[in-house]
């Protein structure tokens, strides 16, 4: 059965929790400008209102960042992510989408944060949910499989992520990137409480 929240069902993240630890529940309310609406009801369409999203680290401490081509050219790194099919594992589907998104296998370690943001626009507010994982590369070459969503893929670290990428977010006007901005921030905040 899915949540009342959206199409994320109790039982699959009551097992995620049991696997991989209790998330910390957050909630954000974002205006989106009318091309972020659109995106939003074409997946909400499709019968998804959620996605994954991964802080794929590496040994060496960075962490795989993509951007996507319709912010190419504004410095705006983020953490992959995408969404379950109907009827897919959300965890075979967080693996499915990384290796889209970055050419990497990934393992999930940590199920991190449990975000609700309201994605607020004109017409109505529609809700939306992101699962926030921590995962390490097992295998593959940093590179986009899907390169019609992907334009780059490339690794930052921590730093970099919660200081100049988040105010990039900030500063472009689009509510996604407020929503992501406070997403990276909040997920640095946890891992030090975790001490992972």
């Amino acid at each position: 059965m899915a949540s009342a929240l959206n199409d994320v069902k109790d039982e699959e993240l009551a097992l995620l929790v049991e696997k991989y630890g209790e998330p910390v529940v957050h909630k954000f309310v974002a205006d989106f400008l009318r091309f972020e609406c659109e995106l939003v009801k074409r997946t909400e369409s499709k019968g998804r209102l959620h996605d994954i999203t991964c802080f794929i680290r590496r040994d060496d401490g960075l962490f795989v960042v993509i951007q996507k081509p319709q912010y190419a050219r504004t410095g705006i790194y983020r953490a992959p992510s995408g969404g379950a099919t109907p009827g897919e594992p959300l965890e075979d589907a967080a693996i499915r989408e990384m290796y889209e998104e970055t050419g990497l296998t990934v393992e999930l370690t940590h199920f991190v944060l449990d975000l609700r943001l309201d994605v607020v626009c004109k017409d109505r507010t529609i809700p939306w949910r992101s699962l926030v994982f921590m995962a390490r590369p097992v295998d593959g070459e940093m590179k986009p499989v899907d390169t019609r969503e992907i334009f780059d893929v490339t690794t930052m670290n921590r730093e970099q992520l919660v200081g100049e990428v988040a105010k990039l977010m900030e500063d472009s006007g689009w509510g996604g990137f407020k929503y992501r901005a406070f997403l990276t921030r909040e997920f640095f905040k946890r891992v030090d409480e975790l001490n992972i």
